[in-house]
């Protein structure tokens, strides 16, 4: 499960840049509302382009480099995991399939 930590909308004027922070464990999805955008990733040989209404979602953290070919709107979404919810729903399902079966028989000592 995933909590939407920020989220933010920004318009770029042509050949400008914005750099994102991705943190450990979060998810950053970068939609192109307007324009050209350049994503460039530390690390990634492979450059993405992104034109009006298409979306990326990154998972990998680091730095995210968001360069303005043309004039661009941009709106960024960051989502990181709830606290504790990744452990806390296997062990919560775990205990719900080991958890002894009340039919409607009582069972010993009860």
């Amino acid at each position: 499960m995933y909590l939407v930590s920020n989220d933010m909308t920004a318009t770029l004027p042509a050949r400008s840049s914005l750099r994102l922070v991705a943190g450990p464990g979060e998810q950053v999805a970068v939609r192109c509302t307007a324009g050209e955008l350049w994503l460039i990733r530390d690390g990634d040989p492979k450059d993405t382009a992104l034109t009006a209404s298409e979306c990326v979602t990154l998972s990998d953290t680091g730095h995210i480099e968001l360069y303005a070919i043309t004039a661009a709107s941009l709106h960024v979404t960051r989502c990181k995991p709830a606290a504790g919810s990744i452990r806390g729903a296997w062990r919560e399902r775990l205990w719900r399939w080991l958890a002894p079966r009340g039919y409607g028989y009582p069972g010993p000592g009860r």
